[in-house]
């Protein structure tokens, strides 16, 4: 409960701080908005069967890891960006396309939906389908080095799939 009233209290704030005024109508709408959201995204910070009985839940935690990976989403999308562009200005073009199986290690349906929405946001690569047993994803990419697609695999499970189990998954 106490995690709760901070966050609405910190909504509040950047609430009212976006608004430029801290008067007591921009506060209590604040308020009302903040409540709003977090009863809308409660999901998000507590899924049901996540966390033994008695274990206490960390919210705030949560909500930095949550930070964490928007930060990693918004630099691999800043790099895959120079990088398709550079491919486009180059007078040949010299990419190499594949559609890869990238072998999965998140279980939740949340954490696959959002991990195949980031790749497929990021600029050179495409989500295409999940393997009917969801142990897989079939992504295509613009430019694979190896027959196998290793650089794209790891690149992936190194950032966006590391930080969607940290921030989506279950509490570690």
């Amino acid at each position: 409960m106490t995690g709760l009233i901070v966050r609405i209290v910190l909504m509040t704030l950047a609430w009212a701080a976006l608004q430029g005024s801290f008067g007591v109508g921009t506060l209590l709408l604040g308020g009302l908005f903040s409540a709003a959201v977090l009863y809308i995204s409660n999901p998000l910070f507590s899924p049901e069967g996540e966390q033994p009985e008695g274990e206490r839940r960390r919210p705030l935690l949560r909500t930095w890891r949550v930070l964490v990976l928007i930060l990693v989403f918004l630099r691999e999308l800043l790099f895959s960006a120079v990088e398709v562009v550079w491919y486009v200005l180059q007078p040949s073009l010299s990419i190499r396309p594949a559609v890869i199986r990238y072998p999965l290690t998140v279980e939740t349906d949340r954490e696959i939906t959002v991990l195949a929405n980031l790749i497929s946001l990021t600029p050179g690569t495409l989500s295409m389908d999940v393997s009917p047993d969801r142990s897989a994803l079939y992504i295509h990419a613009i430019t694979v080095t190896t027959d196998d697609g290793r650089q794209v695999i790891e690149g992936i499970k190194s950032s966006l799939e590391k930080h969607v189990s940290r921030a989506l998954g279950p509490y570690r």
